[in-house]
């Protein structure tokens, strides 16, 4: 049989236990609580913004169609870019000739 002491003992682990539950719980609601108005305010937002986006803005295609380029265009193109790289390369060059005054060379994998 169980002492009156005992039983007093079991009851206040009990009702402890219980108070600890009820704040995790409590703190569990806080933080859906939170998280649920977060969520709102950003759907507003966003819903706000992409309303004058889909007002304005055609269905996309289903598919990205690939650039088309005449000859004439990728000539222009592939002379440009050749035109930029001979510019990367003189820097690159410039800055070597730098170097033998003094200043150590880079390691660019040369």
């Amino acid at each position: 049989m169980m002492t009156l002491r005992s039983l007093s003992r079991k009851l206040m682990k009990l009702e402890a236990s219980m108070q600890k539950d009820a704040k995790r719980l409590s703190k569990l609601i806080r933080k859906i609580k939170r998280a649920a108005a977060s969520e709102d305010s950003l759907k507003t937002k966003k819903s706000a913004g992409s309303e004058k986006i889909h007002e304005a803005a055609s269905p996309a295609p289903a598919a990205k169609s690939k650039r088309k380029l005449s000859p004439e265009g990728r000539a222009k193109l592939s002379s440009l870019m050749q035109a930029r790289w001979a510019a990367k390369r003189a820097a690159v060059a410039s800055a070597d000739g730098n170097s033998e005054e003094g200043v150590a060379p880079t390691s660019d994998g040369v």
